[in-house]
């Protein structure tokens, strides 16, 4: 395979993986049902206290080991961001030890102890991330593309595509290099300005100037036409006197 086919599937993974831990952009609370309302007194103080707990948990914003450890049943922007922060370390550690069983592999075999010791630390991040992307809660919603055994599946599929891709040669990733700089610069120097989506967004920028121009000058002919009735009044109250 190319560099790229195995880039591609590897952004995919990814992708696929923070997907489905996004938060579903409201608390939805849970619809009236009849087989509990038989439910004793004790278990409907318990039933409040635990939603009343998750309630606090989505409204918090810092992080800490219980939150992220034990979080709320619902995904939250705090679960989203625990996620990203946790697959990009996955993906780091999976680069480091694809790295290092390719180049030091002699090293490996000798048992030295240095790289021993590396690759156990490295393990046991991989390990900690991973259990705490599968304690985080999944969105409720559908998406366009679901794979099964989340989280472990993709990251797997991240792992094997990244050792695939550390195996390729050097003279590969020049040229994938001079490639992705070449398709930055016409991305960036003109693509973005002449897309769709930029032209979009210029003309959503035009309206909301249109608009905003539209409800100052209503603003200043309502302050121009209070000025001229106060000016009316008091004309009037001169009058009289």
């Amino acid at each position: 395979m190319s560099i790229g086919t195995l880039l591609a599937y590897s952004l995919v993974a990814a992708c696929v993986l923070i997907l489905r831990y996004q938060p579903d952009g409201s608390y939805a609370k849970p619809s009236c049902n009849p087989e509990k309302e038989n439910l004793t007194s004790e278990d409907g103080e318990m039933e409040l206290m635990e939603s009343e707990s998750q309630l606090a948990m989505l409204k918090e914003g810092g992080f800490t080991l219980q939150t992220v450890l034990n979080p709320s049943m619902l995904p939250t922007e705090q679960s989203s961001t625990v996620v990203n922060i946790a697959v990009s370390v996955i993906t780091f550690v999976v680069c480091i030890v694809s790295t290092l069983t390719t180049y030091k592999g002699e090293a490996v075999l000798a048992m030295e102890s240095w790289i021993l010791g590396l690759l156990a630390v490295c393990l046991v991040v991989f390990i900690v991330c991973l259990l705490v992307v599968w304690r985080q809660p999944q969105t409720s919603k559908k998406v366009s593309f679901m794979v099964p055994m989340l989280p472990f599946l993709p990251v797997l599929s991240v792992f094997v595509n990244v050792y695939l891709m550390v195996q390729l040669s050097g003279d590969t990733w020049i040229r994938f290099a001079v490639w992705m700089a070449v398709g930055f610069l016409i991305y960036f120097g003109y693509g973005i300005r002449h897309s769709l989506e930029g032209q979009r967004d210029e003309d959503d920028d035009s309206v909301h100037r249109e608009m905003a121009n539209k409800n100052s000058s209503e603003g200043a002919e309502d302050d121009v036409n209070a000025d001229e009735n106060n000016h009316f009044i008091i004309h009037e109250k001169t009058s009289e006197c």
